[in-house]
């Protein structure tokens, strides 16, 4: 039992190098707003043999029936149309008998980042992919895509800018004279686009919409596909963007993000965050695991063994609560006493903190956690064969609250073994800000404790006794 690999079959990416926003700025649209791009003598924007198209989207409600992006002649022939209806990706080509190849799939989120994209090739398959992942195809016609001499349109119905207008923002958007693979849109959807991609000569246009402001947003390539937006009070601006990253161990090994205020779920975890402020949008995080050979090579906390469970690293944008919910199913959980999620700054774990929940049946869920930008996530698992079910093995139970905090904070301590403690409070970078060694105290102990001196920022308030451990983050204002 306790060599057994948790799989985990969802959301958390360890990554060398930093996640931060995407750009610097995104594109705003309403309902009667719109992006349009005027047909190129070159034919860059014609769909050819095969073509893909790409971008994020922030959809926030409005008619079920929106579209993202398009190029069509009112007669319905010779071009496609990219939108979401139903909250779905619905996406069409028409070729030149105006045959209909038409597939609508994927999931796209109600208030979050969602990457789209949708590749269609002349003879063979029309597909769609919805944050790096192929969620449906279907067989597309033989018979040629003409070009056609409408404008390229975002936001709207391509062939009628009255119509079905997209609400939300839009941001990078790219369109390929090729046929992107799955694995080459997954591991590219996070960064700009360079002369390292694979099919860098067949970009059509590419919008960062990273201007200050309008009527014209410009084309990173030399095609001169540059955008003009239909009106010059349209918001470009920063406040809301998708995550932005380089990836070096597990090369975009993303299978999915979930936002704060919406919920995704997969074989083992399902996800949910509230924000501190409501109107606070730009809160996320993205959730990935290790993958293949890699795995942190440490121990637990005294009293819980780890190795059913591989460790995960977060991504972070704002500040959130969030729960989370495992499905131990795929488990033995018959001499498991107790899980826990634990988390740590550093890969080692071993005076990670200790973060308890419930365990009902085969669903483990922890509830208000505080996710922390860069640290690092595992389950603990007490179970009867490790013999670390003994009372003195356990860890330290202690509160603190309130948190965040300003001031001071109450610390509770429940269970401990009786005798002297030392109380610390350090920087995430290790440094001692507070710290106090106490005589011999009772099982369950309570003292205030004064921060006035702590700037704003993330702390750890770190109790250490003779044969226990606890950590906490604690939230200064």
């Amino acid at each position: 039992m306790k060599s057994a690999l948790l799989p985990i079959f969802f959301v958390l990416i360890s990554f060398v190098f930093s996640f931060a926003q995407y750009g610097l700025n995104s594109v705003g649209l309403g309902a009667a707003d719109y992006i349009e791009i005027f047909p190129n003598p070159n034919g860059s924007l014609d769909a050819g043999p095969g073509f893909t198209f790409e971008a994020w989207i922030l959809n926030f409600g409005g008619p079920s029936n929106q579209k993202v992006a398009g190029k069509l002649v009112n007669d319905f022939k010779n071009g496609f149309i990219y939108g979401i209806e139903d909250l779905q990706v619905n996406f069409e080509v028409f070729d030149n008998n105006g045959t209909n190849t038409k597939l609508k799939a994927g999931s796209i989120s109600a208030i979050g980042w969602t990457h789209v994209a949708g590749s269609y090739e002349v003879g063979g398959m029309l597909r769609i992919f919805v944050n790096g992942e192929k969620v449906g195809e279907q067989a597309a016609s033989a018979v040629p895509v003409n070009p056609n001499t409408n404008p390229f349109r975002i936001g709207i119905a391509p062939w009628d800018v009255n119509a079905l207008g997209l609400q939300g923002y839009v941001d990078e958007a790219r369109y390929w004279q090729a046929v992107l693979d799955e694995e080459t849109i997954r591991e590219w959807m996070h960064k700009d686009v360079t002369s390292e991609h694979p099919n860098y000569d067949k970009l059509s246009f590419y919008h960062k919409y990273n201007e200050a402001g309008g009527p014209a947003v410009l084309d990173e390539t030399d095609n001169e596909n540059h955008g003009l937006l239909s009106d010059e009070g349209i918001v470009l601006e920063p406040a809301f963007l998708p995550f932005k990253g380089e990836f070096e161990m597990y090369e975009n090994d993303l299978q999915g993000i979930w936002n704060a205020k919406t919920s995704g779920s997969s074989d083992i975890l399902s996800f949910t965050g509230t924000f501190f402020d409501s109107l606070e949008l730009e809160v996320s995080a993205i959730l990935g695991h290790s993958d293949g050979d890699y795995s942190f090579d440490t121990d637990a906390p005294a009293g819980y063994d780890r190795s059913l469970s591989k460790a995960w690293q977060a991504a972070v944008q704002g500040g959130l609560f969030a729960n989370l919910s495992f499905d131990l199913s795929v488990l033995d959980l018959s001499q498991v006493e107790e899980v826990v999620l634990l988390s740590s700054p550093e890969e080692d774990f071993s005076n990670a903190e200790v973060t308890s929940g419930m365990l009902d049946g085969n669903t483990f869920t922890v509830e208000e956690i505080v996710p922390t930008d860069g640290w690092y996530y595992t389950l603990g698992f007490k179970t009867t064969i490790s013999g670390t079910s003994s009372r003195g093995d356990l860890p330290l139970l202690m509160e603190v609250s309130p948190n965040p905090a300003e001031g001071s904070f109450r610390l509770h301590i429940r269970e401990q073994q009786p005798g002297p403690l030392h109380i610390q409070v350090l920087t995430l970078a290790g440094e001692q800000v507070f710290s106090k060694f106490t005589g011999n105290l009772p099982a369950e102990y309570t003292e205030t404790i004064n921060i006035e001196h702590l700037p704003p920022g993330m702390y750890l308030v770190e109790v250490k006794g003779e044969r226990q451990v606890g950590v906490k983050k604690l939230a200064v204002r």
